[in-house]
């Protein structure tokens, strides 16, 4: 009778550890959801406000190649979105989009005092930039914890029998496939 009892605790606790790794599994995976709509929300929300002070950086005579770099990572940033572009190289679009917004932001505040037509967006965009942040490290460590739990040689099995896999993070790779973004090369 002990082992019968004995197999029906490790059997109980068993199903217990099972019901367990499967309710973590799917709050993690609504979190990495949840955490990539925040951070799309964000970046949605810079990409509408970037026009703004395009428009009043070439009001003020500001440097038109900042601005230009701007106004094509912009683009390019909203083309990576459409075309629903690996993480990897969409962080690399975003990131170049933030690089270029803060020469612009740093040029306009180095040429003396601008307007409130520019210092209202650029006030707007350091707040939305420092939430772009935010979003992106909740994201990160959402998708690092499921990767956790895919990775593992206990849990992994149960995450992969319910369809789930590590989630990529957002993050620049090197090896992101950015080569359709290339303009073909003539030969001369």
């Amino acid at each position: 009778m002990t082992v019968v009892a004995l197999v029906a605790f490790v059997m109980i606790i068993g199903i217990g550890w099972i019901v367990s790794v499967v309710r973590r599994t799917r709050r993690s995976a609504d979190s990495v959801a949840a955490g990539l709509n925040l951070l799309e929300i964000e970046l949605d929300r810079r990409r509408a406000v970037i026009p703004d002070l395009v428009r009043a950086a070439v009001d003020a005579d500001l440097d038109r190649a900042a601005v230009n770099q701007l106004v094509g990572a912009r683009s390019l940033s909203a083309m990576m979105r459409d075309r629903r572009a690996e993480l990897g190289a969409r962080a690399g679009a975003e990131n170049a989009v933030s690089v270029a917004l803060h020469e612009v932001l740093f040029d306009g505040r180095a040429s003396g005092p601008l307007g409130w037509d520019f210092s209202s967006p650029a006030t707007e965009l350091d707040r939305i930039e420092h939430r772009v942040a935010g979003a992106v490290r909740v994201y990160n460590t959402q998708a690092s914890s499921l990767a956790s739990l895919a990775d593992s040689p206990l849990s992994g099995p149960v995450v992969r029998l319910l369809g789930v896999r590590a989630p990529e993070v957002f993050a620049e790779t090197a090896d992101a496939d950015t080569a359709w973004l290339r303009a073909p090369q003539h030969a001369a």
